[in-house]
């Protein structure tokens, strides 16, 4: 499940592709980098802090979990994946 395959990645990929360009700061972390990130803080039920260092930043992560459950995003993207479940995510950093 964790890192998503090429597979599934090619099932939901089109939920990330339009997303908007910035012109300053750093550039975008991977989509799929920061979904695998957020998949491993939900299904593992860790605080965002112990997400190991082969994923993006626990910030980067967690904004946009922030952002992606806001939008419906993530609910979606779940769904496609055929996980299931009321995950307990801790809403804090720390």
């Amino acid at each position: 499940m964790i890192p998503l395959s090429d597979e599934q990645w090619g099932c939901i990929s089109h939920y990330f592709e339009n997303q908007p360009k910035h012109r300053v700061g750093r550039p975008r972390s991977c989509p799929r980098a920061v979904l695998n990130g957020i998949l491993w803080v939900l299904i593992n039920n860790e605080k965002w802090q112990n997400l190991p260092s082969s994923y993006p930043a626990s910030q980067t992560c967690y904004l946009k979990w922030l952002e992606w459950k806001r939008t419906g995003l993530i609910a979606k993207v779940l769904s496609e994946l055929g996980i299931a479940g009321d995950f307990d995510v801790r809403t804090t950093r720390r």
